[in-house]
């Protein structure tokens, strides 16, 4: 059975509470609509070297302080989301499954203590 994005886009996004952009301008379609599909109550985390959203039309990132929905993340997606896989504790349950990351992040895990 070969699905498309479009085949469970809609029912999926409507179950989501926690939408994290990874690596992206935010211009290319259909995957830009992935922010605007998500329900109004979903955080949003933009995980970039730079803001990205804010001018994408319908429900724009929201990079201003009072917004409890967007959150940025500045830098490179490895470092980001390996900080927060150490924060929640996984680092151990990551090192355990080592072998099956391709090599560059294989070798960037195993620099951190």
């Amino acid at each position: 059975c070969h699905l498309s994005f479009f085949d469970n886009v809609e029912d999926d996004c409507a179950k989501t509470d926690l939408l994290f952009i990874a690596g992206t301008s935010l211009v290319v379609a259909p995957a830009n609509s992935l922010v605007f599909l998500v329900p109004k109550s979903a955080v949003r985390v933009v995980v970039n070297m730079d803001p990205v959203g804010a001018d994408i039309g319908f429900d724009p990132i929201d990079y201003s302080e009072n917004n409890g929905r967007d959150f940025f993340a500045q830098g490179q997606c490895d470092e980001m989301f390996l900080q927060l896989i150490q924060e929640l504790g996984w680092l151990d349950d990551l090192k355990q499954s080592i072998a099956k990351l391709p090599e560059h992040s294989a070798n960037f895990v195993k620099q951190k203590k």
